[in-house]
């Protein structure tokens, strides 16, 4: 799963404009994104109504897609996934993943953009997975500060500090929207049926990531 990290902020700070700023220049320096953005006011509703993809969603399908050749487009029911399985699920194919908000749900580091005009104290802290502060004013916090028109110095702190640290891939099972590490041996024994399933001369360490789904009991 790609790392994610998050940024949050009070309404107004400017979460949504720094992302504008970051993407392309992250995206210079070869780096996928993918965003996620929270949405904390219940139903969201994007598809247009009357047209037929809307119209199956009305019907109670549990998941639409809207294929074109150049853009996919899924609408399903969220059940309260969780910010990981969201991102394992729907953005597997980047390099970072980049969130607006979820401040409150979901345990990814965060980013925390501020102004002094707002006349508010931070929302986080270190405890609360904090790991940098975008403001314009010294708000005290342990952790690197970048100015509002920082993108370019903040870019380079993601790409180093987040991308540049990310250990070499290893087998985990997601099992109830939690990630768990495999032990060594039962990494070598997995690694032995997927290579029964790839054939002779096969390597699933070559090549795109290997996925397997083992189905559990719905509730």
């Amino acid at each position: 799963m790609p790392p994610v990290v998050s940024v949050v902020g009070r309404s107004g700070s400017g979460k949504t404009t720094l992302l504008e700023k970051l993407i392309p220049l992250l995206r210079e320096r070869g780096v996928r994104v993918g965003t996620i953005k929270h949405h904390a006011h219940g139903r969201v509703e994007v598809d247009v109504p009357g047209k037929d993809s809307w119209r199956h969603r009305q019907a109670g399908a549990a998941a639409v897609a809207l294929a074109s050749p150049e853009t996919l487009f899924c609408i399903r029911d969220a059940a309260g996934l969780p910010l990981d399985l969201i991102a394992h699920r729907f953005l597997f194919d980047v390099d970072l993943v980049l969130t607006e908000g979820f401040f409150r749900s979901g345990g990814a580091p965060k980013i925390e953009i501020s102004r002094a005009a707002l006349g508010v104290p931070l929302l986080s802290n270190p405890a609360d997975g904090l790991i940098a502060v975008v403001a314009d004013w010294s708000t005290g916090a342990p952790v690197p500060h970048f100015g509002l028109e920082a993108a370019l110095a903040l870019a380079e702190f993601l790409q180093r500090d987040i991308l540049g640290t990310i250990r070499p891939p290893q087998a985990e099972v997601l099992v109830d929207g939690h990630w768990v590490r495999l032990p060594e041996a039962a990494q070598e024994v997995l690694a032995r049926v997927v290579r029964s399933l790839v054939g002779p001369g096969g390597d699933p360490g070559q090549g795109p990531p290997i996925e397997l789904r083992l189905p559990g009991r719905r509730p």
